[in-house]
């Protein structure tokens, strides 16, 4: 049997808004407008429904960790103590972002290297343009031209090995250019290499560290890593590029995804096959070494009627959702559902191709149906 509910917007839910009342006077005119505006006031969306390919589905457990394509370390090229640090673990920090600055024996002599290197270079260039106007003129010989040239590449050369080294140790082009003018030298400062979370952080003050000790560790969690095992039966369908959903324990919230890796080797242990997916994070909401309940598209199944999740109402068991006969008049119907799976609801019965279902707000609906005590045939 059918309960008809008219709502053409007088709910007593709305007349306590003053912005409705307003439009209930307009709605008393046969205003349409009125009744479209209390609809949207109240947050009600209709949509008509049409048959869908179903995907089928893979659900398994998994565990979380993070997307290595977006994980940086920060280490140290040359020998060093620590001198200071500017940010402290969990901080968010931009790229190019100063972390620490280290003092080193070497990295001061390989400063000075490079001063006296480029002292040398600029007095060979210096001499071989005078030696070169010399010999326009036919006051010097051609072999000491050439002598003159050697020494300049030689110069040449030391200069760009020291200035290598001066790279290689972690300085950058602007600090190797400020060396002539510095007045401090052994003193190297690391910079954030990509914006993120500093989630490592293992050294103290002046603590001595040895060439490529990892210092900090920057991650960008906006997207993270899903790690699930699958049976060979399971991985039938399963495809790189296929989407999924990511939900907690204790949380509804589902995080989309999809798969981006399946592992080449299978595990003679387990019987299973590594599956990983990329899962979006906006909310920082997932962390490394939590469990999921992972859901994997696996292929496209039959069609169905599908309706999102938080248009069916439950009341004593029974499943519901709300029709719109007309624009403010909805009708409550019994349905009888399948199995959810991405956030979508099958319906198996008392659903028609064709017909508007309110597929947001149908909460207020409900409510409104269970203060009105209203029970009909």
């Amino acid at each position: 049997m059918k309960t008809l509910i008219a709502i053409i917007t007088t709910l007593t839910l709305f007349m306590s808004m003053p912005a409705i009342a307003e439009d209930h006077d307009h709605e008393e005119n046969g205003s349409l407008e009125s009744t479209l505006a209390q609809i949207k006031q109240a947050g009600l969306e209709t949509e008509v429904i049409r048959l869908r390919h179903r995907s089928q589905m893979v659900s398994a457990p998994g565990s979380v960790v993070f997307n290595a394509y977006k994980l940086a370390d920060i280490t140290t090229q040359v020998d060093s103590a620590i001198y200071a640090r500017h940010v402290r673990l969990g901080e968010d920090v931009k790229k190019g972002q100063e972390l620490v600055t280290l003092t080193s024996s070497a990295l001061a002599q390989a400063e000075a290297e490079y001063l006296r290197a480029e002292a040398e270079h600029r007095k060979s260039k210096l001499e071989l343009k005078r030696v070169e106007g010399l010999v326009n003129e036919k006051i010097v010989s051609q072999a000491r031209l050439q002598q003159t040239q050697s020494n300049y590449q030689a110069a040449h050369a030391n200069l760009t090995a020291s200035k290598a080294t001066l790279f290689a140790y972690g300085m950058n082009k602007t600090g190797i250019n400020n060396l002539i003018k510095a007045t401090q030298y052994g003193q190297l400062t690391l910079y954030a290499p990509s914006s993120g979370t500093i989630v490592a952080d293992d050294f103290r003050i002046g603590q001595h560290i040895a060439a490529g000790t990892r210092l900090m560790q920057i991650v960008d969690e906006s997207t993270v890593w899903i790690e699930v095992k699958l049976s060979q039966a399971q991985m039938s369908g399963i495809k790189i590029g296929l989407s999924a959903v990511v939900s907690t324990k204790n949380s509804k919230t589902k995080h989309e995804g999809k798969v981006i890796n399946i592992h080449h080797r299978f595990d003679q242990t387990t019987r299973t096959i590594g599956v990983r997916m990329e899962v979006e994070n906006p909310e920082d909401a997932l962390h490394p070494g939590m469990f999921v309940q992972a859901e994997i598209e696996a292929g496209i199944a039959e069609e169905a009627l599908l309706l999102p999740i938080q248009a069916i109402q439950r009341h004593e068991g029974n499943k519901f959702i709300f029709i719109e006969e007309k624009p403010g008049h909805y009708e409550r119907r019994e349905v009888r559902v399948g199995k959810a799976r991405m956030g979508l609801v099958p319906i198996i019965e008392g659903l028609n191709e064709g017909e508007s279902v309110v597929v947001k707000g149908a909460f207020v609906l409900a409510s409104e149906l269970a203060k009105s005590n209203f029970d009909a045939d």
